[in-house]
């Protein structure tokens, strides 16, 4: 076997490796990347289309040969910037109906932690997300709807460890203020 081919069954193998590893990603990490989208837009059709697109670049992002080290980060870095960006080019939020999202199978909170919202309903919790400021509101998508610890969102954002606690807890200030003024 020449050595061109030899080097072109190897690039083969590892097309379909890297090709099996990125289906794997979407089959474990699509719903999660799609519920983060959605909650930081407000609007389940526009989460969907940020949250392929998300795939999308990085799949063109793989196929280019760049080395990605941990997919999910990548993955949560990319629909974030994607996120950015649609802010930019919509200032104004066109509301959706959460509920809508509840009603889909498999949108419900996590329910491993008691989230800010166990007095409240999940209905009010999610449209009261919105009004949070950034970055607190994605610390608080992320700690609470993601269920990622703290130390994985520092990861995501980039920030130190402590940096992340500080946004999730000034997001839950900012969400219990918001509630108590709904009540009151």
């Amino acid at each position: 076997m020449s050595v061109f081919k030899r080097h072109q069954k190897r690039a083969s193998l590892s097309s379909h490796a890297m090709e099996q590893q990125f289906i794997d990603a979407y089959n474990t990490y699509a719903d999660l990347i799609f519920r983060h989208c959605a909650l930081r837009i407000g609007n389940r059709e526009t989460g969907k289309d940020v949250m392929q697109e998300a795939f999308l670049k990085t799949w063109e992002y793989l196929v280019k040969g760049k080395q990605v080290d941990n997919l999910k980060a990548f993955l949560y870095k990319t629909a974030n910037n994607l996120l950015v960006d649609y802010a930019r080019r919509k200032k104004r939020r066109t509301e959706d109906s959460l509920e809508a999202m509840q009603e889909e199978a498999g949108f419900d909170l996590p329910d491993e932690e008691p989230g800010p919202g166990h007095r409240y309903a999940q209905r009010e919790v999610l449209e009261t997300v919105q009004k949070i400021e950034e970055p607190y509101r994605t610390a608080v998508i992320m700690r609470y709807v993601d269920g990622l610890p703290p130390r994985e969102i520092a990861e995501l954002l980039h920030v130190s460890s402590n940096v992340a606690s500080v946004h999730v807890h000034r997001g839950l200030e900012q969400l219990t203020s918001l509630l108590r003024k709904h009540d009151g």
